[in-house]
């Protein structure tokens, strides 16, 4: 479009400056503004003013088409923290467009509408953007609201204390988001629940104590062997690694009581038919056992060997006849049915099957012995100068005995003298390399079941990308509503980030990754409406090779390439996206941020 513009110069002298401007919108509902293409200069300057005309009119007509350079204004006396200067993040388009497929914004609205509720801030809002800087920026929730006006196209009205107010709201969600969610997998990806894996971890609060005995955050067996108080989360998943369900627990619920209620719940909620639980050996109990088969549900569980609970297996165990060996002789196997007693709904004693996998396999018996000879080493210098005092490691294999100075012998109420268990150590290498499966599926053979509960690692490695990545833990908020809210925004946004990895298929990301990728996705936007990108990088990438599986493994030597770049063009391709002008337009840009998909 060709502008005219009446301009005084400073000696009073009127001139009508000629420019081709178009019409742009920053964003939906914002007001229409102009960016100049191209000045042209003064009509009155112009010696030929028709032809001066005639070429402006033709410039007008065919800019789009000569690939015109974009015109940047810029203003020398732009201040460095100014709005012009200011680095805004447009990676979270990318995680915005998966949590709008999970349609979470409509099920909140429907909630929220149905509890008439009156607030001046949006719920729906202030959750979305504490699930996107969960994953982005994990901080706690006052330091995520001091970075609210860091994401593109996002021009949020909330104030702290609506931010807190949104997490009581949340609370209330806990099921009923989740019940949603599911139904949501279940139609978009599918859910695969031939097995429900299913796995507690807690998180803790750096806080000294308790506030009373209804407090969420309690005293119990740290995962990370700390003593502050916990709170525990049961978390099932299916076979596509997308998490089902999370319950929160206090933090002294033992872990093993926690499997009877959530999958309860997760049965009456989701309406699912038989589940086979795969869990490790800290939900391997006779209670949980009894409760499956009487509901009809099948178990995969690893089985302690050591102690009283395995001795049962002891004699299969260390009978050197009847293992399967393969052609290295790097790992053996025995599998065999047995019969157990439990309870019927009546509560008569009943008799049951089960089938159990006894194997070996030496990588696993070397390791444990390396564990084992460092742990006697540190036992040993503990006895000689008494300075290590930690229990795990050292203590396990140190004793006491009470002796007499003079004589040596045992005696009460004298001298305690400490020296290394070698006794409980040998005992201990007897079990070295040795697991052992149990299961109610009969008709698996032992490929079977190793595969089963083979899968249980990509639980564990949720929970460490909910501990690592995500940073749920240490948990800052205090009331039991808002822990509750802090571990369902989590659970949200470790969702996000696993529907991203599979769709990633064979090869994905890392969580760290992903988060750093996107992270590094910024933008300023100049005057005129234009968007400049900065450079998404910033990391050496290491050449690849395959190992002897056929898997890609890094090497020490680096490429010329650079890792976050590599990364986010993965992203983008994965998205349907390709952005790598430095300057685009803000409209263009705005239509290609609004066309990322899935």
């Amino acid at each position: 479009m060709i502008k005219k513009t009446r301009i005084k110069n400073a000696s009073g002298m009127v001139k009508t400056q000629i420019r081709v401007v178009e019409s742009y919108r920053p964003g939906p509902g914002k007001n229409a503004k102009q960016r100049t293409i191209k000045n042209f200069g003064y009509m009155e300057d112009q010696p030929d003013r028709d032809r001066f005309m005639e070429e402006v009119q033709g410039f007008n007509e065919n800019y789009r088409k000569q690939n015109e350079p974009l015109r940047i204004e810029a203003n020398g006396t732009a201040q460095m923290y100014g709005e012009e200067n200011k680095k805004l993040n447009y990676g979270h388009k990318y995680l915005e467009s998966v949590y709008d497929s999970l349609k979470i914004d409509e099920y909140i609205e429907s909630r929220m509408k149905r509890e008439e509720f009156r607030g001046e801030y949006s719920v729906g809002e202030i959750i979305k953007y504490l699930v996107m800087m969960r994953i982005l920026n994990p901080e706690s929730k006052r330091a995520t609201y001091q970075m609210k006006e860091s994401l593109y196209g996002r021009e949020m009205e909330f104030t702290l204390a609506d931010m807190y107010r949104s997490l009581d709201k949340c609370a209330e969600m806990e099921v009923g988001l989740q019940q949603h969610l599911n139904e949501v997998v279940k139609k978009s990806i599918g859910r695969d629940l031939s097995h429900a894996f299913y796995d507690v971890t807690n998180y803790y609060f750096e806080i000294d104590y308790p506030e009373g005995s209804g407090d969420i955050r309690q005293g119990g067996v740290s995962k990370e062997h700390r003593v502050d108080p916990i709170a525990a989360m049961g978390l099932f998943m299916d076979g596509n690694s997308l998490p089902v369900s999370m319950s929160i627990f206090p933090g002294n619920t033992s872990d093993s009581i926690t499997l009877e209620p959530a999958m309860k719940e997760i049965k009456r909620a989701y309406e699912l038919g038989r589940l086979t639980v795969v869990a490790d050996k800290g939900l391997n109990s006779s209670k949980n056992i009894a409760e499956l088969v009487k509901n009809g549900d099948g178990y995969v569980f690893s089985q302690i060997l050591k102690g009283t609970k395995g001795k049962r297996y002891h004699g299969k165990l260390f009978d050197e006849s009847g293992w399967n060996m393969n052609k290295d002789q790097s790992y053996k196997y025995k599998i065999f049915e047995e019969e157990y007693a439990g309870k019927d709904n009546d509560g008569k004693i009943v008799k049951h099957k089960r089938k159990v996998l006894l194997y070996w396999d030496r990588a696993s018996s070397e390791m444990s012995k390396r564990k084992r000879d460092a742990k006697l080493e540190k036992a040993s210098r503990s006895v000689r100068n008494n300075v290590y005092s930690i229990k795990k490691g050292i203590d396990e294999y140190t004793k006491e005995n009470i002796v007499d100075k003079k004589t040596g012998e045992l005696l009460e109420n004298t001298v305690t003298k400490r020296s290394v268990n070698h006794e409980k150590a040998a005992e201990d290498a007897k079990f070295d390399g040795y697991w052992c499966i149990v299961t109610s599926e009969l008709e698996y053979d032992e490929a079977k079941m190793r595969e089963v509960y083979g899968g249980l690692w990509k639980i564990e490695q949720s929970f460490r990308i909910l501990k690592s990545d995500l940073y749920a833990r240490p948990v800052f908020v205090s009331k039991n509503e808002h822990i509750r809210a802090h571990f369902l925004i989590c659970f949200v946004a470790l969702l996000v980030v696993r529907i991203i990895q599979h769709h990633m298929v064979d090869r994905p990301l890392s969580a760290e990754r992903i988060a750093r990728a996107l992270a590094a996705a910024n933008c300023r936007v100049a005057k005129g409406g234009i968007v400049q990108l900065d450079d998404v990088g910033g990391a050496i990438a290491f050449r690849k090779r395959l190992d002897k599986h056929g898997n890609l493994v890094d090497t020490l030597t680096h490429a010329d390439d650079d890792e976050i770049a590599l990364d986010f063009a993965l992203i983008q391709n994965l998205f349907g996206t390709h952005f790598s002008n430095v300057f685009l337009r803000q409209e263009l840009f705005n239509n290609s941020l609004n066309a990322i998909s899935l």
